[in-house]
């Protein structure tokens, strides 16, 4: 068992042009890596990702309003909000402040 404050935060990004400050902390694999699992936050901004992964999150503070940019569809990311992102969706984000979340990702 890991508990979240042994986890540290570190500076993250996923590379894009324009991406608000982030940082993530993951958790030790006992795979192949293939299945992480870990702690994100982000601050306000708005980003474009497409998930080159799978992701199940639970939202523990913030905001974001999320867009599937290829369906339309649109949600609000809130304190417990369970939330799956399918391999190869594309999601606008648009997050007013800081939103935090824990996440397991399928790559």
């Amino acid at each position: 068992m890991i508990h979240s404050d042994d986890l540290k935060l570190t500076p993250f990004s996923f590379g894009l042009s324009e991406e608000p400050s982030q940082q993530w902390a993951l958790a030790p694999s006992l795979n192949d890596g293939q299945i992480q699992h870990g702690i994100w936050e982000c601050g306000p901004g708005t980003f474009e990702l497409e998930f080159e992964w799978s992701e199940t999150a639970f939202i523990l503070s913030g905001r974001a309003e999320v867009e599937n940019t290829q369906t339309g569809e649109t949600f609000s990311l809130t304190p417990g909000t369970l939330v799956q992102f399918a391999r190869g969706s594309v999601w606008k984000w648009r997050v007013p402040w800081q939103i935090r979340k824990v996440f397991t990702s399928v790559v």
